[in-house]
């Protein structure tokens, strides 16, 4: 176990543990450690990290013992590649892994593209996002489904945050198969993008922007946008007719920038709300045909969700596990100047606070919806949405404007997705795999979709998806 201290300790939170699983994480642990160090009220707490990787585990234990070192911050780090250990005790668990890898993902990409289905089988209408695996979700569904039985097991006052994706259909499962577990998940998406409408194409000041947004993960739509005190839905009509394409004309979107896209545009036109963060880069066919069609609705490289874009992230991945690695591991490297400490933006440590200082926030989460949020969806089904924390309590804010054409248009066909990969998961099912892909408009013979699922099934890092679907 290392600590710091010289800084004083919050008496409510001496004695929590918090329980970070796939906390070699890539994408995640930098910013949980800057924002544990930058809220005081958290100060005293235990940070427990778990992988099943040995040099990631090292690498995010060094590199929070360093941070909170320099910092002077007095918050115990432990470590572990024990899942229940790290658990046992713990009042909250955080699911970052990523069981699938990006590699195998991009294998699984490949094949299936050799069997006519451009960007996988798993990129489907209203659910493009790469690295978004739901038919062939298995490793992230069993390793939640693991996690979350260790926790009814041995730490049922905890509460699990599913973070890793695919967090609609992973939360959905988990509260399901464990409906009195305290749950959530969450996903930046529509915070991020909402701030890229209002900074980068309307041009306003984000401290004087009141907003809310709706809908199932990555399929989100701002219901209410105001701008000192007024409705301002009005500012995004005028930016569309004035100025947009003169926009698109000369700047080059970076990546997870589609909610300033032609398609983010289009698909307010087609549905009455428009789309923010991971929302614009899905959508149906129309957007996603070929990589010609990306590049006229996304831009240059088609998206970060096209062959062009999924090269970019594997770049953007290589040069983060660099710094990671250099910042942990070179003693010469001061943590702090590779990650200054300012807060990420994410609100995971606020829900933590929330919960255990009873500092109310409105935080965009992703809840079930026997809250009442979404009354035309599934009582079971996690939906996203603005819910007040405090303690232990979350209360949903009233939603507003939803316009009806969203459901069968947008949420029953993403819905659709999530229970044919849950159905054939829990069934063990190869023949509902290749069922689900009857689905698809790719699919022109029952030969194509069984070949397709062999061959995946069949792939050496799939052993366990090949056992478990009979």
């Amino acid at each position: 176990m290392g600590s710091s201290s010289g800084k004083s300790i919050n008496p409510n939170v001496k004695g929590v543990k918090v329980c970070i699983i796939g906390a070699g994480s890539k994408a995640f642990i930098s910013s949980l450690l800057r924002d544990f160090a930058l809220t005081p009220s958290l100060h005293g707490v235990t940070l427990t990290l778990m992988d099943i990787d040995e040099h990631r585990l090292a690498r995010s234990y060094q590199l929070a013992l360093k941070y909170f070192s320099e910092l002077k911050v007095p918050i115990n780090v432990e470590r572990t590649m024990d899942t229940k250990a790290c658990i046992e005790g713990s009042s909250f668990v955080l699911n970052l892994a990523f069981a699938i890898g990006y590699d195998h993902w991009g294998v699984m990409v490949d094949v299936a593209e050799r069997h006519g289905y451009y960007r996988g089988v798993d990129a489907t209408e209203w659910n493009m996002v790469c690295c978004y695996p739901t038919l062939m979700g298995y490793k992230q569904y069993s390793v939640a489904q693991n996690i979350a039985s260790i926790v009814d097991e041995v730490a049922r006052d905890a509460w699990m945050i599913q973070i890793s994706n695919p967090v609609l259909e992973t939360a959905t499962l988990i509260h399901r198969l464990y409906p009195k577990l305290k749950l959530v998940g969450y996903c930046h998406g529509a915070t991020h993008g909402v701030e890229q409408l209002v900074n980068k194409a309307l041009k306003l000041d984000m401290s004087k922007v009141e907003w809310q947004a709706v809908g199932l993960n990555h399929v989100v739509f701002l219901t209410r946008f105001r701008y000192n005190g007024e409705d301002a839905y009005h500012l995004i009509d005028e930016w569309i007719e004035k100025r947009a394409e003169e926009f698109w004309a000369n700047y080059v979107p970076g990546p997870w920038e589609e909610t300033l896209s032609r398609a983010a545009v289009d698909m307010y036109r087609t549905y009455g709300l428009y789309p923010l963060g991971d929302t614009a880069r899905s959508g149906t066919w129309k957007y996603h045909r070929d990589l010609k069609t990306k590049i006229y609705w996304y831009g240059p490289v088609g998206g970060i969700d096209s062959e062009v874009g999924w090269g970019i992230r594997m770049l953007l991945n290589q040069e983060n596990e660099r710094r990671l690695e250099e910042t942990a591991f070179n003693p010469s490297i001061k943590a702090t100047e590779a990650y200054p400490p300012n807060k990420s933006g994410e609100h995971i440590v606020d829900f933590i606070d929330s919960v255990l200082n009873g500092v109310e926030r409105r935080i965009i989460l992703n809840v079930p919806n026997e809250l009442g949020i979404l009354p035309r969806l599934p009582s079971d089904a996690i939906v996203e949405a603005p819910v007040y924390v405090t303690g232990n309590n979350i209360r949903p804010e009233p939603i507003v404007n939803v316009p009806s054409r969203m459901y069968p248009y947008v949420w029953y066909p993403r819905l659709s997705v999530t229970e044919r990969a849950l159905e054939a998961y829990l069934a063990g099912s190869k023949g509902l795999l290749i069922e689900a892909l009857m689905h698809d408009p790719r699919t022109r013979s029952n030969e194509q979709a069984r070949e397709v699922i062999e061959d995946l099934l069949n792939l050496p890092f799939n052993s366990d998806l090949k056992a478990h679907y009979k």
